[in-house]
């Protein structure tokens, strides 16, 4: 753990620098998101002075006049060219960043998910959802799951294993059984999550979304459920098709790529690859890839899709391209956990624009502003419009 705390130290300081390679961003982030307060710490460091301002005073520092202070000494020596000591100088650098940091956290410590905004556009800021979900186990068993390593086994043997924000079961064979077993996938607001199914599909679950699927497909049809939204990798078998049930219509395929929007009575379905038959009861249509349907109880209706909009949240983005307003701010609320609040009317307006989803809320408020022209402000878990 020490060498890992050591490893964050030399990342966030090339990060401030600006000398991150590709590799050494991701390695980064995949050092804060295995803990918020990491991420608050950089953020906290990174937001405190004009940018310009700290990359000027890095330059000015003297690593190892600072070295020999807080080792005690006045005198200059010559410092050693032994890796360890030099490791140690700059470690014992970044501890002074920490104490200062947590010092300056533990009087905000009223909501985890809210942190003071130091660039002083918003009274608060809120951090963006993470990978968090619960799954009910088919004996009614809830498992509360985050992206650390948990194995799990249900009533029926069934080998589960959660890491880094994904669920895989493992290949044993289940016998048929008299009753099928279903596990069921809550993905709350703000969160995310991902499953591999028994039979190798891969499923991603957005913000309050809600997947019930069996724990083995031992019948012809492979059927699920899905509430919300979900980006489906559906493995090819021909013998066995592949069945989503919505609220109001179905979705068959045999092995193809596309995206699920079903949060109110309307679906909307994106195919990307492959082939998939939309079907409401009453009628039924054939997406081919590009196209998307918008499918209740009472019409299907086939138009060409935006794929890039549609799966830009599986990607870590917000994607908006003449989106009405309304509708975005919806998005926008369920992954940071908000409510809704109109001074007025909502305006009749629509917008373009994308950001990261691991942006701030502050930094999406000031992209919506630029393309909106309306004022935003943030009251705990609240988003005023103005």
């Amino acid at each position: 753990m020490q060498e890992e705390d050591f490893e964050l130290a030399d990342l966030i300081s090339g990060y401030l620098l600006c000398t991150l390679t590709k590799e050494q961003e991701e390695r980064l982030m995949f050092l804060l998101q295995e803990d918020k307060e990491r991420y608050k710490l950089l953020e906290a460091y990174k937001d405190a002075t004009p940018l310009e301002q700290r990359l000027s005073n890095m330059r000015s520092l003297d690593v190892d006049q600072a070295w020999l202070k807080i080792q005690g000494h006045s005198r200059t020596v010559k410092i050693s060219n032994k890796p360890r000591f030099a490791f140690l100088k700059y470690a014992a650098i970044f501890l002074a960043v920490i104490c200062a940091s947590i010092f300056y956290f533990n009087s905000n410590e009223k909501d985890p998910g809210i942190v003071p905004d130091l660039t002083k556009n918003y009274k608060n800021d809120v951090l963006p959802g993470t990978q968090k979900a619960i799954l009910i186990l088919s004996d009614g068993k809830e498992v509360t799951l985050d992206k650390g390593k948990l194995a799990i086994t249900d009533e029926s043997g069934v080998a589960i294993v959660s890491n880094d924000g994904k669920i895989t079961y493992n290949d044993q064979k289940i016998e048929e059984a008299s009753e099928m077993k279903y596990n069921t996938l809550i993905v709350p607001k703000a969160g995310t999550y991902a499953v591999t199914l028994p039979d190798g599909s891969k499923v991603v679950l957005n913000a309050m979304s809600e997947l019930k699927y069996p724990v083995s497909f031992t019948e012809k049809d492979r059927k699920v459920e899905l509430k919300g939204e979900g980006y489906f990798e559906v493995v090819k078998d021909a013998s066995h098709p592949f069945k989503i049930r919505l609220n109001e219509s179905e979705i068959e395929v045999l092995g193809t790529h596309f995206n699920v929007s079903s949060y109110d009575q309307t679906a909307k379905t994106t195919l990307l690859e492959g082939s998939v038959k939309v079907s409401n009861g009453k009628k039924s249509n054939i997406l081919v890839p590009g196209k998307q349907a918008l499918a209740n109880k009472e019409d299907i209706n086939i138009s060409k899709g935006d794929t890039e909009k549609a799966v830009a949240w599986v990607k870590g983005d917000f994607y908006f391209n003449n989106d009405a307003l309304e509708p975005a701010l919806i998005e926008i609320s369920r992954w940071y956990d908000l409510k809704l609040v109109y001074k007025k009317t909502a305006p009749n307006i629509h917008i373009s624009g994308h950001i990261s989803r691991r942006a701030k809320l502050s930094e999406v408020l000031v992209m919506l502003k630029d393309v909106s022209n309306l004022s935003f402000s943030i009251e705990n878990k609240n988003l005023i419009i103005n």
